[in-house]
């Protein structure tokens, strides 16, 4: 015949079971974390856009901002700008392809698209996945009296099935960061080929029709006027030869040769970015063309440039 546990049994169990529901705890609010820092390093990646000089300073502060966002919040960040549905990504995509024309702009954004269903269901779970967060961080002892035998039994059980939505959750978001860095790493690769080189840093099309005002060889022309130009003059002529010869020296890959033109000349015409002037050589002239001209230019003005370009 059973008898019921002595005083000193129930104690004894109470305290393991004490020790249970701690270990469980802690292992779950691990995951928890282990997870929140994945989806930081997610949505600090989803999109990045600015010009190129700025664009690792910018991923910086993106990095900073993120680092103190709660749970909710991130979730908040991820479903807004990474999961849409497939219906939506027409409209995203008409808007995401808005960016300044008068000056290189880089643009990098990551969306995963899924069916509305599946939308919603994930959703679902994410928003699930963020309130057990709070019933375990915020209210587990609210919850559960750990000085009762009981409740201590019930807070096991309870601990278990939230650790299996939280392994559920983080190996789906695994899933997703891997799908994302497989991205990553395409772009990557096409960002150095000669391509995206043409591309984004020289302004030439695969069909060889050159955005001039994105163009390596016009911003060397403009760095050669502003190293050239006399202090603070903004209107100086520059003389086109001692651009030349300064470009050769710091930018030896740009020539006229690779945006189609035979000349500086007609990269100067082509382009239209420039005002030009030519000036009769005199016997101390250096460089004077065939013709016995000296060729100037200087860039034209904002307004100029709208109306002409």
């Amino acid at each position: 015949m059973e008898t019921d546990a002595s005083p000193a049994d129930n104690i004894t169990r109470l305290a393991a079971l004490q020790r249970t529901v701690q270990l469980k705890l802690g292992g779950c609010l691990l995951r928890l974390q282990q997870y929140e820092l994945l989806l930081k390093a997610m949505v600090a990646n989803i999109d990045l856009a600015g010009e190129p000089a700025q664009l690792l300073a910018l991923r910086d502060a993106r990095v900073a901002s993120i680092h103190k966002i709660t749970l909710g919040g991130l979730v908040s960040l991820f479903t807004g700008g990474y999961l849409c549905a497939e219906d939506e990504s027409a409209s995203a995509k008409e808007a995401d392809n808005m960016s300044p024309s008068d000056r290189f702009w880089f643009s990098f954004q990551q969306r995963m698209e899924m069916s509305a269903e599946r939308l919603e269901a994930v959703m679902a779970e994410l928003k699930e996945l963020v309130d057990l967060r709070n019933e375990l961080v915020h209210h587990l002892l609210e919850r559960f009296d750990l000085g009762q035998l009981d409740c201590c039994e019930a807070a096991v059980a309870y601990l278990d099935v939230s650790r299996t939505t939280i392994d559920r959750n983080y190996e789906t978001l695994r899933s997703w960061a891997e799908q994302m860095d497989n991205a990553r790493a395409l772009a990557a690769s096409f960002m150095n080929s000669d391509a995206f080189t043409d591309l984004f840093i020289d302004g030439i099309a695969p069909d060889g029709h050159v955005h001039w005002s994105m163009s390596g060889i016009i911003s060397s022309l403009r760095e050669a006027e502003q190293a050239l130009a006399p202090s603070g003059d903004q209107a100086h002529w520059i003389e086109l030869n001692a651009a030349i010869a300064w470009i050769a020296r710091r930018h030896p890959d740009q020539a006229p040769k690779r945006y189609g033109c035979s000349s500086w000349r007609q990269v100067l015409h082509e382009s239209r970015q420039f005002e030009v002037m030519k000036k009769p050589a005199t016997v101390l002239t250096a460089g004077a063309g065939p013709t016995g001209t000296v060729v100037y230019y200087r860039s034209r003005r904002e307004d100029e440039s709208r109306t002409t370009g």
